[in-house]
């Protein structure tokens, strides 16, 4: 049985996201987020390993790193790892985790 190991905490999300690889771009919905890394919702993910570059949008907001395909299941989506984020965009998703981690704490 797969048991799952995540090492920070992952919080519901909603954006809208592009993920691109050398050869094609493809749209994903965002499902969750953490600090490193992402659930996106895709009918044709990548394959496990992938190397990609993934841009989130909000109707505020951009963010766009590297990232590493964790896992993959097709017909579903994949889980990304971030890459080496860089300093802006690391303020961006720190904002973004910080605005839902208040919004679990008002919904309690």
């Amino acid at each position: 049985m797969y048991e799952e190991r995540r090492s920070t905490q992952r919080y519901a999300f909603v954006a809208i996201a592009e993920v691109a690889d050398s050869v094609s771009v493809r749209n994903a919905s965002v499902g969750d987020l953490s600090i490193h890394g992402c659930y996106l919702a895709m009918p044709d993910p990548f394959s496990k390993g992938s190397s990609v570059l993934v841009k989130i949008r909000t109707n505020r907001e951009f963010f766009q790193c590297r990232a590493t395909v964790a896992h993959s299941t097709h017909g579903i989506g994949m889980g990304l790892e971030f890459d080496a984020v860089s300093p802006p965009f690391q303020i961006v998703l720190q904002a973004w985790l910080l605005h839902a981690l208040q919004y679990i704490e008002i919904r309690k």
